[in-house]
């Protein structure tokens, strides 16, 4: 039995098809135990009924004979009639006694346990009067009826367990046949599945019938495929997904690594192996290849970063490390990287990251600190010639001063040394185009133009480099502004112009209320005209033009940290984020004159209006789709 059960429910120890015929095989046990006792009490009550009975038909049949051989006192008679009592089934002793007690006669052997007992009056008619002459004593050993009903034990056991033997072998079998085999079936599936390997449409060798709903199996069947479509569509995207990454970084010239801690196999991208003079296939994927490289300093140092980033002790791993290359010398890299990936326990079991190539940075960190040593030394030198720090600043500070005077003098000098020619360039193009305009052509009308155009835009130069340098000298008065207010006043200012020039157009101005913040209010108006100024003439073409002010949490790019910043966002022209870098330049401009007006002094003075301060400023942007600027303000005091 035992090894029916094996073959039938596989070979795990805890399987459902051993675990429903032990279950099957106890029940039946049980109920056989019970039911065999109900039976042997019903059989032990019918068995002592029948005995009873017996023993009253055994009176009526004997009390007249036994009577008349009393009154007569024959003793064999009486002997003869109780051993043939005795000769009935289950009769064990029999006796005769007179009305006085005295013993008559008696058969069999008298035993007092386990017996019934059964005791009637002999009477006998004399004269037509009814005499009272003895008593008869029939006594019935239950030993018969005993091993009657454990013969009956046995049988029933042993056809019970016969019968339940069958009846859970059948269960069994028709179990493995309807579920066990497919149950297999699902769970090889389903270990294919998750262990990521492809694996074709789950379908089960059973007959199905046409327009009857499917049962629990195919509907667990129809779960898993369809598990299987999603589980194989996420794998697509998130390959898609890595691919596209992988791809950007090596576009930004970053090397990528993928680090399988299971396998302690590293995937080394092209780009990472190039950073460090080899070929693509010059580096074998493992671990090993980095301990190799990297300098044995440098590489304490990341390993006890890296554990404690497994640990969840820090958020990402970075590092700036030495790296040898295959010429012999070290290159310094930035190395980041974080943990994508963890087991069911939360164990960290793949990272993601990638080497930067920092040694031109730090080249020229180490130069600029050369230069701060120098710059520290001649200050010590200047110390050791002074005798009096006092005197020192006060005369610095004159010279400082004589300075930004002389500065802003010959700022006025060239602004008017510089206005005049170009005023009379401007006039005399003029007068030559009043007075003799008809005797040119259109190519020389617009040469003209020209010349007068690029004269005001000079003109214009000059206002904007004045108003620039003149920012790094003016002294910030600090109070609490009303941002929303000034950009409200702005805004109307903006339309008003807008009106003047086209009345059918309008822009849609979205302030958000109450926004305030610490700083110069001159300044800061000169930051918001200058934002909102630029997204209306950058959004201009636009059919719905939108320009949008308000206040945002974000995080800065600098610090990567969470920032509240205020924000001027537009729908218009937008630009290309590649070149957002020059964005904050004096005279730097991402767009043709043609195209749209300015001198590139605007955001560098509103940058350095930002810095003063104490925010910092940048800008995200699509081509096409607006641009949106953010900056931000020291805290209120």
């Amino acid at each position: 039995m035992r090894s029916l059960i094996r073959s039938l429910g596989g070979t795990t120890a805890n399987s459902l098809g051993r675990r429903i015929a032990i279950a099957i095989l106890m029940f039946s046990s049980v109920v056989t135990l019970v039911s065999t006792v109900f039976q042997l009490a019903i059989d032990y009550k019918r068995e002592i009924s029948d005995i009873e009975t017996q023993m009253t038909q055994i009176q009526s049949s004997y009390e007249e004979s036994l009577s008349s051989s009393l009154w007569v006192t024959s003793i064999r008679d009486l002997e003869l009639q109780l051993n043939g009592i005795l000769r009935l089934p289950d009769m064990q002793y029999a006796e005769v006694r007179t009305d006085q007690g005295a013993l008559v006669a008696r058969a069999g052997q008298a035993i007092s346990t386990h017996v019934i007992r059964h005791e009637f009056p002999l009477h006998f008619t004399h004269r037509q009067n009814q005499v009272h002459i003895g008593s008869v004593l029939i006594v019935a050993n239950l030993e018969g009826v005993y091993q009657r009903l454990r013969d009956k034990v046995v049988v029933i056991l042993i056809t019970q367990t016969i019968k339940t033997f069958l009846v859970s072998l059948f269960i069994l079998m028709l179990f493995q046949y309807m579920v066990g085999r497919h149950l297999k079936k699902i769970a090889l599936f389903s270990d294919r599945l998750f262990a990521g390997s492809k694996a074709g449409k789950l379908q089960l060798e059973r007959k199905t019938r046409p327009g009857v709903a499917g049962d629990e199996l195919e509907q667990v069947v129809g779960a898993l495929n369809a598990m299987q479509q999603r589980l194989d569509q996420f794998v697509e995207d998130l390959q898609e997904s890595e691919f596209r990454w992988k791809f950007a970084l090596e576009g930004a010239g970053d090397g990528v690594w993928d680090f399988n801690l299971d396998t302690n196999e590293v995937v080394y991208s092209r780009r990472w192996k190039e950073m460090l003079g080899y070929r693509e296939d010059e580096l074998p994927g493992t671990l090993d290849t980095y301990t190799r490289l990297a300098h044995p300093e440098d590489a304490a140092r990341a390993f006890a970063q890296l554990d404690d980033n497994l640990a969840g002790k820090t958020d990402f791993f970075s590092i700036e490390q030495r790296m040898l290359c295959k010429d012999g010398n070290w290159k310094w890299v930035m190395s980041r990287g974080m943990v994508v990936e963890k087991d069911a326990k939360g164990r960290a079991t793949r990272m993601i990251g990638t080497h930067t190539d920092i040694s031109e940075q730090l080249r020229a960190a180490e130069d600029m600190r050369m230069l701060l040593v120098e710059n520290e030394l001649a200050r010590a030198e200047l110390r050791l010639i002074n005798d009096s720090m006092e005197k020192q600043v006060q005369e610095r500070t004159a010279q400082l001063e004589t300075a930004n005077k002389e500065l802003e003098a010959f700022s006025y000098s060239v602004s008017h040394d510089l206005r005049s020619p170009l005023r009379g360039i401007d006039g005399w193009s003029l007068a030559l185009q009043e007075d003799y305009g008809p005797h040119l052509d259109a190519t020389g009308q617009e040469y003209l133009g020209r010349v007068r155009a690029e004269s005001q835009r000079m003109g214009q130069l000059i206002d904007d480099m004045l108003q620039f340098s003149r920012l790094g000298r003016a002294a910030l008065t600090m109070r609490e502004v009303d941002l929303s207010d000034l950009a409200t006043t702005i805004a109307a200012r903006i339309q008003e112009v807008q009106q003047g020039v086209n009345e059918q157009r309008q822009y849609s101005f979205v302030i958000t209320p109450g926004l305030h913040a610490w700083g110069d209010k001159r300044l800061l108006e000169v930051v918001l005209t200058n934002l909102l100024e630029n997204a209306a003439k950058f959004s201009k073409m636009k059919e719905l033009p939108q320009i949008t002010f308000g206040r945002v949490q974000i995080t800065e790019p600098l610090s990567q940290m969470e920032v509240l910043a205020f924000y001027v966002k537009d729908n218009g022209a937008g630009f290309d984020m590649r070149y957002a870098h020059k964005l904050f330049g004096v005279f730097q401009r991402l767009h043709k004159a043609s195209e749209f007006s300015g001198t590139g002094i605007g955001l560098a003075t509103v940058q350095r209006i930002v810095f003063r301060h104490g925010g910092n400023i940048w800008a995200d942007s699509t081509a096409g789709e607006g641009a949106t600027f953010y900056f931000t303000l020291k805290e209120f005091q």
